[in-house]
């Protein structure tokens, strides 16, 4: 990640584009005193949640197209998936090894 100041209130963040459409964004200062978009949403409605602020969504998009961001790819790490529900139930419903060896 790449610290970035926003262009309207100069809140720095950190920024990692992974594609076009995904950009991970960390907050390095609390954004309701920082941020003047996410201020201003709060003092309309205490109970606001604002998820994005244009300002600095326009400040990333100018930065990775002047190749200040690059971006970069994003590497998981293999593990095994957790079970869904729907599969922890189907196997409570199996019998189990003992009842299936005595039965047998």
């Amino acid at each position: 990640m790449q610290s970035l100041a926003c262009h309207a209130c100069g809140t720095c963040v950190l920024v990692a584009k992974y594609s076009p459409a995904h950009t991970s964004i960390q907050w390095t200062g609390s954004s309701e005193g920082t941020c003047h978009e996410l201020a201003a949403a709060r003092e309309l409605d205490t109970a606001a949640y604002l998820l994005r602020c244009g300002a600095l969504d326009h400040t990333v998009d100018v930065a990775v197209a002047e190749g200040r961001i690059p971006q970069t790819t994003r590497v998981e790490p293999h593990v095994r998936p957790l079970p869904s529900q729907e599969s922890l139930l189907s196997e409570e419903s199996l019998p189990s090894e003992e009842h299936a060896t005595a039965a047998r």
